[in-house]
């Protein structure tokens, strides 16, 4: 039976990706979503990330951003302090181990980025960002 649902598929995508990248990311002892918190930190400016802005880009509860940020900061990667801005919430800083691995970790990125397209020419990459872009588009 072949599947023609755009959001099953979508969903057996990201499982997918999941599963090349969880092997490339097990020499750091990084979850996907923790290399994606890493990764959006990296790009963000310095110290203005707070624990909501993770929620709100990543669609995940506080709960399960308070999760992932624990293991961070176990790991050493990211602490988080009080908002000098606001005192009820916090703002997520990266370490100056998560700064002294950054372009390692950023390698990464385009290894998992290669495996999880490998089936794909260029033109069928810029293809798919350009539909995905337009589904997420708000």
């Amino acid at each position: 039976m072949t599947i023609d649902k755009v959001a099953i598929l979508i969903k057996k995508a990201a499982l997918q990706a999941e599963k090349l990248q969880t092997p490339i990311l097990a020499s750091y002892d990084l979850s996907v979503a923790q290399y994606k918190f890493l990764k959006y930190l990296y790009n963000s400016p310095k110290d203005t990330v707070r624990v909501v802005d993770l929620e709100m880009r990543y669609s995940m509860t506080h709960p399960a951003v308070i999760d992932i940020l624990k293991l961070l900061e176990k790991k050493g990667y990211t602490e988080r302090k009080v908002n000098p801005e606001d005192a009820r919430s916090k703002i997520v800083s990266l370490t100056e181990k998560a700064y002294s691995q950054q372009k390692e970790l950023e390698d990464l990125g385009d290894k998992m980025e290669e495996k999880v397209t490998a089936n794909l020419n260029e033109e069928e990459k810029a293809e798919l960002i350009a539909l995905l872009h337009k589904l997420t588009a708000d």
